[in-house]
């Protein structure tokens, strides 16, 4: 997709009024056909054949959709019922930063800050340093064919990054997971700590990027 006017010019402001706008305009109902084709996408082209070439399990990092956001709730069902396991992040309390949660039921997440659903620490438990995730799936407002994201603002998926690139040889793929119509011709405004993603996933297929998503 294509805007016109000096895109160039466009601050990041004013793309996620833009793409936010955009968004929303998408029926509820249009919503759902659309990521129900992600998720089969996903999971056909990405989950797998990972699964296939690995021999175990997959190791899901996924969110729970808020306001107009595409859902992997479906994808993460199918998940659950491979076996995969399936981790979730959720904002820590009183400091920057996200943890990621083993979630097994739909009931595991709960409103959190700002409404946005989050794995209940009551009844959830933190993911282990020696569980490796594989894929981890990146809500967003737009994304553009380099693997530029452009995220709601708090920079918690670019820590969540930064913090994942320590944990050693493991390189997780990092998909961004959207409709179409938020993958943009334009280079987006990307800082150096910018997380890079791996991927695009949308509900015409799977867009792979740099060396990580082969």
């Amino acid at each position: 997709m294509g805007m016109n006017g000096n895109e160039a010019s466009i601050d990041k402001a004013e793309w996620r009024r833009r793409m936010t706008e955009l968004r929303d305009l998408l029926p509820s109902e249009e919503r759902e056909r659309r990521s129900e084709k992600l998720c089969l996408n996903v999971g056909q082209d990405i989950i797998q054949p990972l699964r296939e070439r690995l021999g175990r399990p997959i190791l899901l990092c996924a969110y729970a959709p808020f306001r107009s956001e595409a859902s992997p709730l479906p994808l993460v069902v199918s998940c659950w019922e491979a076996g995969d396991r399936v981790f979730a992040p959720r904002m820590r309390p009183g400091e920057e930063g996200m943890e990621l949660r083993k979630v097994e039921a739909m009931k595991d997440w709960t409103p959190g800050k700002w409404g946005v659903p989050e794995p209940d620490p009551s009844t959830t438990s933190l993911i282990e340093e020696s569980e490796n995730l594989d894929v981890i799936l990146v809500p967003g407002l737009a994304y553009d064919a380099a693997g530029g994201r452009l995220g709601y603002g708090g920079g918690f998926y670019d820590r969540l990054y930064a913090e994942m690139k320590n944990y050693g040889s493991h390189r997780a793929l990092w998909i961004g997971f959207a409709y179409d119509a938020q993958l943009v011709a334009e280079s987006l405004p990307m800082e150096p700590h910018d997380l890079r993603l791996d991927g695009l996933a949308t509900e015409e297929g799977i867009i792979r990027i740099g060396e990580g998503g082969s």
